[in-house]
């Protein structure tokens, strides 16, 4: 055994990884090559290139015409600017209430609640409750309209438990039975298909319809645009579009953002908002 040992020293002492070196690749050094990447990124460029001249188009007619609230809502910054607390679901529901509770028109919530409830009905708010408790739950908001039908609101941002809104709905009514009811969820636009599989499972129970957050956006902006609210009403709107753009949307100005691919995918984004918030107002 020692023996053995001594002459494994021996080998290791002497062993050497220069017979490496008269390996060679066949046909000499090989060198990636880039030029397909390259190619690929100008395509993407090239394509994405029409799609930002007209978010910059849109942009400054946007700028001018929000000229005396500030301009785009994307200019305020929230970080130093807080009218109101945005870090619980709470805060965000108070806000949304307030800005349904105050609607002269009721054009933003037509935006939100119109494609799945009566279009004859006019859509102004008799009242609007924040917290309404059920039999053992609370309901974010619930709105009551001139046209006699009721609607509650689950307000969503980061909660996971999608399944207790339909507990909620069916509580709201048995408190009530002799109201039409229509209920929908408002959660991030990344959340709806989570809560499509949550529905699935849920068929036989209260119908309840998704709104995602960016359709809040599109009615804010349809009413700044618009002009038929009162000013203190859309100075408001402007700096709640603005947070949920920035805060829950996670958009920005392109032109801050450090890489080329970046700015072109913003601005895509900026693109397919505000074409969404063009298709009913005279904005393009």
């Amino acid at each position: 055994m020692a023996k053995e040992k001594s002459a494994a020293r021996a080998f290791a002492k002497h062993f050497s990884w220069s017979f490496l070196k008269a390996f060679r690749t066949p046909g000499g050094e090989s060198r990636f090559q880039w030029n397909s990447v390259q190619m690929m990124q100008a395509k993407t460029h090239a394509a994405l290139v029409p799609a930002t001249a007209r978010y910059e188009l849109l942009k400054h007619k946007w700028d001018l015409r929000l000229g005396p609230l500030g301009g785009n809502p994307t200019t305020l910054r929230f970080g130093d600017f807080r009218p109101l607390r945005l870090g619980r679901e709470e805060d965000w529901s108070d806000w949304l209430a307030w800005l349904l509770r105050t609607s002269e028109t009721g054009a933003f919530a037509e935006v939100l609640f119109g494609q799945h409830m009566d279009h004859g009905s006019r859509f102004a708010a008799q009242e609007v409750e924040r917290e309404k408790p059920t039999e053992d739950r609370r309901a974010d908001i619930v709105v009551s309209w001139e046209s006699g039908q009721r609607t509650s609101v689950e307000v969503k941002l980061e909660d996971s438990q999608l399944e207790k809104t339909f507990d909620t709905a069916k509580e709201l009514r048995g408190r009530d039975p002799k109201s039409t009811w229509c209920h929908f969820i408002l959660l991030p636009d990344e959340r709806t298909p989570d809560w499509y599989a949550v529905a699935s499972d849920r068929s036989g129970d209260e119908e309840i319809h998704a709104v995602p957050w960016s359709d809040v956006v599109v009615g804010l902006r349809r009413c700044l645009w618009n002009k038929r609210e009162s000013l203190v009403w859309r100075t408001w709107a402007w700096t709640f579009c603005g947070a949920i753009e920035q805060r829950i949307l996670r958009l920005s100005e392109p032109d801050k953002l450090p890489s080329v691919e970046a700015k072109l995918q913003m601005a895509l984004k900026w693109l397919i908002l505000l074409d969404q918030t063009q298709e009913k107002t005279n904005a393009a």
